[in-house]
Protein backbone atom coordinates (compact mmCIF):
# COMPACT_ATOMS: atom_id res chain seq x y z
CA UNK A 1 0.00 0.00 0.00
CA UNK A 2 2.70 1.93 0.90
CA UNK A 3 4.45 1.83 -2.46
CA UNK A 4 1.22 2.48 -4.00
CA UNK A 5 1.29 5.66 -2.55
CA UNK A 6 5.27 6.30 -3.44
CA UNK A 7 4.14 5.53 -7.02
CA UNK A 8 1.22 8.04 -7.03
CA UNK A 9 3.35 10.59 -5.68
CA UNK A 10 5.96 10.16 -8.05
CA UNK A 11 3.62 10.33 -11.01
CA UNK A 12 2.09 13.52 -9.78
CA UNK A 13 5.20 15.46 -9.30
CA UNK A 14 6.71 14.49 -13.07
CA UNK A 15 3.41 15.89 -14.19
CA UNK A 16 3.25 18.81 -12.12
CA UNK A 17 7.37 19.39 -13.52
CA UNK A 18 6.26 18.56 -17.06
CA UNK A 19 3.48 21.22 -17.22
CA UNK A 20 5.48 23.81 -15.33
CA UNK A 21 8.02 23.16 -18.10
CA UNK A 22 5.72 23.62 -20.84
CA UNK A 23 4.85 27.05 -19.58
CA UNK A 24 7.86 28.34 -19.10
CA UNK A 25 8.73 27.09 -22.69
CA UNK A 26 5.25 29.10 -23.55
CA UNK A 27 6.07 32.41 -21.51
CA UNK A 28 10.05 32.08 -23.48
CA UNK A 29 8.26 32.16 -26.97
CA UNK A 30 5.74 35.19 -25.93
CA UNK A 31 8.54 36.89 -24.71
CA UNK A 32 10.92 36.72 -27.85
CA UNK A 33 7.56 37.26 -30.17
CA UNK A 34 6.66 41.15 -30.74
CA UNK A 35 3.61 42.43 -29.23
CA UNK A 36 0.28 42.08 -30.62
CA UNK A 37 -1.16 45.36 -32.01
CA UNK A 38 -4.54 46.48 -30.76
CA UNK A 39 -7.21 46.65 -33.18
CA UNK A 40 -8.12 49.99 -33.49
CA UNK A 41 -11.46 50.92 -35.44
CA UNK A 42 -10.98 54.63 -36.32
CA UNK A 43 -14.07 56.57 -38.09
CA UNK A 44 -13.07 59.46 -39.78
CA UNK A 45 -16.00 61.88 -41.67
CA UNK A 46 -16.67 61.07 -45.14
CA UNK A 47 -14.03 63.40 -47.93
CA UNK A 48 -16.81 64.82 -50.98
CA UNK A 49 -13.72 66.25 -52.37
CA UNK A 50 -14.87 69.44 -51.49
CA UNK A 51 -12.06 71.86 -50.09
CA UNK A 52 -13.22 73.47 -46.73
CA UNK A 53 -10.18 75.85 -45.75
CA UNK A 54 -11.38 79.88 -45.99
CA UNK A 55 -10.50 81.93 -47.18
CA UNK A 56 -9.81 81.34 -50.80
CA UNK A 57 -7.29 83.16 -52.51
CA UNK A 58 -7.90 84.56 -56.00
CA UNK A 59 -5.80 81.99 -57.79
CA UNK A 60 -8.32 78.76 -56.09
CA UNK A 61 -11.00 80.20 -58.33
CA UNK A 62 -8.59 79.19 -61.24
CA UNK A 63 -10.40 76.20 -61.51
CA UNK A 64 -14.19 77.95 -61.81
CA UNK A 65 -16.70 77.97 -63.66
CA UNK A 66 -19.66 80.59 -62.99
CA UNK A 67 -22.96 79.54 -64.60
CA UNK A 68 -25.78 82.18 -64.60
CA UNK A 69 -27.70 85.23 -65.88
CA UNK A 70 -27.44 88.66 -66.51
CA UNK A 71 -26.55 88.96 -62.54
CA UNK A 72 -23.80 86.83 -62.52
CA UNK A 73 -22.76 88.33 -66.47
CA UNK A 74 -22.40 91.65 -64.05
CA UNK A 75 -19.74 90.06 -61.89
CA UNK A 76 -18.15 88.82 -64.78
CA UNK A 77 -17.32 92.16 -66.27
CA UNK A 78 -16.27 93.08 -63.03
CA UNK A 79 -13.79 90.24 -63.01
CA UNK A 80 -11.99 91.40 -65.94
CA UNK A 81 -11.71 94.50 -64.82
CA UNK A 82 -10.24 93.11 -61.77
CA UNK A 83 -8.56 90.09 -62.13
CA UNK A 84 -7.10 90.32 -58.20
CA UNK A 85 -11.23 89.45 -57.95
CA UNK A 86 -12.19 85.19 -58.82
CA UNK A 87 -8.47 84.77 -60.95
CA UNK A 88 -8.91 83.01 -63.93
CA UNK A 89 -12.32 81.99 -63.03
CA UNK A 90 -14.41 81.17 -66.33
CA UNK A 91 -18.06 82.32 -67.21
CA UNK A 92 -21.10 80.54 -68.32
CA UNK A 93 -23.62 82.97 -68.60
CA UNK A 94 -26.71 84.11 -70.49
CA UNK A 95 -28.88 87.19 -70.22
CA UNK A 96 -32.67 85.39 -69.45
CA UNK A 97 -30.67 82.03 -68.62
CA UNK A 98 -32.75 79.91 -65.65
CA UNK A 99 -33.03 76.97 -64.74
CA UNK A 100 -36.06 75.84 -66.78
CA UNK A 101 -34.81 77.09 -70.39
CA UNK A 102 -31.42 75.47 -69.70
CA UNK A 103 -32.69 72.30 -70.16
CA UNK A 104 -34.27 73.41 -73.59
CA UNK A 105 -32.34 72.02 -76.66
CA UNK A 106 -30.46 73.97 -78.52
CA UNK A 107 -32.51 74.23 -81.64
CA UNK A 108 -35.58 75.51 -79.86
CA UNK A 109 -36.72 78.89 -80.91
CA UNK A 110 -37.24 80.00 -77.37
CA UNK A 111 -34.01 78.37 -76.17
CA UNK A 112 -31.46 80.63 -73.57
CA UNK A 113 -28.14 79.31 -73.56
CA UNK A 114 -24.58 80.89 -73.12
CA UNK A 115 -21.94 81.65 -75.18
CA UNK A 116 -18.71 80.19 -74.68
CA UNK A 117 -15.85 80.80 -77.03
CA UNK A 118 -18.04 82.30 -79.45
CA UNK A 119 -20.42 79.13 -79.86
CA UNK A 120 -23.66 79.11 -78.16
CA UNK A 121 -23.16 75.25 -75.80
CA UNK A 122 -25.90 73.64 -73.16
CA UNK A 123 -25.52 74.89 -69.50
CA UNK A 124 -24.87 71.28 -68.23
CA UNK A 125 -21.64 71.06 -70.78
CA UNK A 126 -20.22 74.16 -68.37
CA UNK A 127 -17.70 72.32 -66.73
CA UNK A 128 -16.20 69.64 -68.99
CA UNK A 129 -15.85 72.88 -71.97
CA UNK A 130 -13.59 74.85 -69.42
CA UNK A 131 -11.72 71.99 -67.68
CA UNK A 132 -13.04 73.47 -64.32
CA UNK A 133 -14.02 71.04 -61.73
CA UNK A 134 -15.49 73.43 -59.20
CA UNK A 135 -19.06 74.58 -60.89
CA UNK A 136 -20.74 77.88 -58.98
CA UNK A 137 -24.58 78.10 -60.14
CA UNK A 138 -26.51 80.88 -59.63
CA UNK A 139 -29.92 80.57 -61.66
CA UNK A 140 -33.74 80.70 -60.57
CA UNK A 141 -34.23 84.30 -60.64
CA UNK A 142 -36.00 84.30 -64.08
CA UNK A 143 -37.82 80.45 -63.27
CA UNK A 144 -39.98 81.97 -59.72
CA UNK A 145 -42.35 84.05 -61.72
CA UNK A 146 -42.45 81.73 -64.73
CA UNK A 147 -42.52 78.15 -62.90
CA UNK A 148 -42.66 79.16 -58.95
CA UNK A 149 -40.56 78.07 -56.41
CA UNK A 150 -41.73 74.70 -56.66
CA UNK A 151 -41.28 73.86 -60.41
CA UNK A 152 -38.08 75.93 -60.38
CA UNK A 153 -36.39 73.74 -57.94
CA UNK A 154 -37.35 70.62 -59.81
CA UNK A 155 -35.39 72.20 -63.20
CA UNK A 156 -32.65 73.21 -60.74
CA UNK A 157 -32.31 69.40 -59.74
CA UNK A 158 -32.43 68.33 -63.82
CA UNK A 159 -29.89 70.46 -64.35
CA UNK A 160 -27.28 69.59 -61.81
CA UNK A 161 -27.62 65.97 -62.66
CA UNK A 162 -27.48 66.60 -66.63
CA UNK A 163 -23.98 68.80 -65.48
CA UNK A 164 -22.84 65.45 -63.21
CA UNK A 165 -23.88 63.12 -66.30
CA UNK A 166 -21.39 65.09 -68.77
CA UNK A 167 -18.41 65.58 -65.56
CA UNK A 168 -19.09 62.83 -63.08
CA UNK A 169 -16.09 64.66 -61.28
CA UNK A 170 -17.33 68.51 -60.91
CA UNK A 171 -18.10 69.91 -57.58
CA UNK A 172 -21.38 71.91 -57.35
CA UNK A 173 -21.95 75.04 -55.38
CA UNK A 174 -25.28 75.83 -55.14
CA UNK A 175 -25.66 80.10 -54.74
CA UNK A 176 -28.87 81.59 -53.62
CA UNK A 177 -31.06 84.17 -56.12
CA UNK A 178 -30.34 87.04 -55.01
CA UNK A 179 -32.75 90.06 -53.66
CA UNK A 180 -34.86 92.87 -55.15
CA UNK A 181 -35.44 96.22 -54.28
CA UNK A 182 -38.00 96.99 -52.47
CA UNK A 183 -40.29 98.96 -54.81
CA UNK A 184 -39.88 96.32 -57.54
CA UNK A 185 -41.32 93.17 -56.00
CA UNK A 186 -44.44 91.55 -57.96
CA UNK A 187 -47.09 89.82 -56.84
CA UNK A 188 -45.18 86.35 -58.51
CA UNK A 189 -41.53 87.50 -57.86
CA UNK A 190 -40.76 89.15 -54.75
CA UNK A 191 -38.28 88.74 -51.97
CA UNK A 192 -40.78 86.58 -49.91
CA UNK A 193 -40.70 83.78 -52.68
CA UNK A 194 -36.68 84.29 -53.07
CA UNK A 195 -36.08 82.90 -49.79
CA UNK A 196 -38.75 80.16 -49.62
CA UNK A 197 -36.97 79.35 -52.79
CA UNK A 198 -33.41 79.62 -51.23
CA UNK A 199 -34.68 77.50 -48.34
CA UNK A 200 -35.54 74.97 -51.03
CA UNK A 201 -32.26 74.81 -52.41
CA UNK A 202 -30.07 74.96 -49.08
CA UNK A 203 -32.68 71.84 -48.34
CA UNK A 204 -31.51 70.15 -51.54
CA UNK A 205 -27.78 70.81 -51.10
CA UNK A 206 -27.42 69.44 -47.18
CA UNK A 207 -29.42 66.32 -48.96
CA UNK A 208 -27.34 65.89 -51.85
CA UNK A 209 -23.73 66.78 -50.06
CA UNK A 210 -23.45 69.84 -51.98
CA UNK A 211 -22.33 73.83 -50.81
CA UNK A 212 -24.35 76.19 -50.65
CA UNK A 213 -23.78 79.70 -50.79
CA UNK A 214 -26.47 82.41 -49.22
CA UNK A 215 -25.01 85.34 -51.27
CA UNK A 216 -28.86 86.74 -50.57
CA UNK A 217 -27.88 87.38 -47.13
CA UNK A 218 -24.70 89.00 -48.04
CA UNK A 219 -26.18 91.17 -49.82
CA UNK A 220 -29.62 92.24 -48.34
CA UNK A 221 -30.64 94.47 -46.18
CA UNK A 222 -32.25 94.02 -42.75
CA UNK A 223 -35.49 93.96 -44.33
CA UNK A 224 -34.25 91.59 -46.89
CA UNK A 225 -34.40 94.00 -49.73
CA UNK A 226 -31.38 94.47 -51.87
CA UNK A 227 -29.87 98.29 -50.64
CA UNK A 228 -30.56 100.80 -53.16
CA UNK A 229 -26.61 101.89 -53.51
CA UNK A 230 -26.08 98.17 -54.33
CA UNK A 231 -28.13 98.51 -57.62
CA UNK A 232 -27.22 99.35 -61.05
CA UNK A 233 -30.98 99.46 -61.91
CA UNK A 234 -33.10 100.75 -59.43
CA UNK A 235 -35.20 102.94 -62.13
CA UNK A 236 -35.86 99.82 -64.00
CA UNK A 237 -35.70 95.66 -62.99
CA UNK A 238 -34.28 96.83 -59.57
CA UNK A 239 -31.87 93.81 -59.17
CA UNK A 240 -28.82 93.96 -60.78
CA UNK A 241 -25.66 94.91 -59.13
CA UNK A 242 -22.88 97.68 -59.65
CA UNK A 243 -19.55 97.11 -58.95
CA UNK A 244 -20.03 97.58 -54.91
CA UNK A 245 -22.53 95.00 -55.03
CA UNK A 246 -20.08 92.88 -56.76
CA UNK A 247 -17.19 93.24 -54.30
CA UNK A 248 -19.11 91.97 -51.32
CA UNK A 249 -20.30 89.50 -53.73
CA UNK A 250 -16.44 88.17 -54.66
CA UNK A 251 -15.38 88.78 -50.80
CA UNK A 252 -18.64 86.22 -49.59
CA UNK A 253 -17.27 83.54 -52.01
CA UNK A 254 -13.69 83.68 -50.67
CA UNK A 255 -14.59 83.46 -47.77
CA UNK A 256 -17.13 80.92 -48.02
CA UNK A 257 -16.61 78.60 -50.96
Amino acid sequence: MKGIRCTVTAIMLCLILTLAGCKAVVDKQRATEPPTEAVVVETTAVDNGYDNTSPKTAEWFDNAVLVGDSVTLKLSYYCADHPEALGKAEFFCAGSLGYTNALWTLDDPNAVHPYYQGEVHLTEECSSLTGKPNVFIMLGMNDIGLYGTTGAMDSCKQLVQRILQKTPSAKIYIQSVTPIIADKQQENFNNNLVKEFNGMLKTYCEQSGYKYLDVFSALADQDGNLPLDYCSDPDNMGLHFNDTSCQIWVEYLKNNA
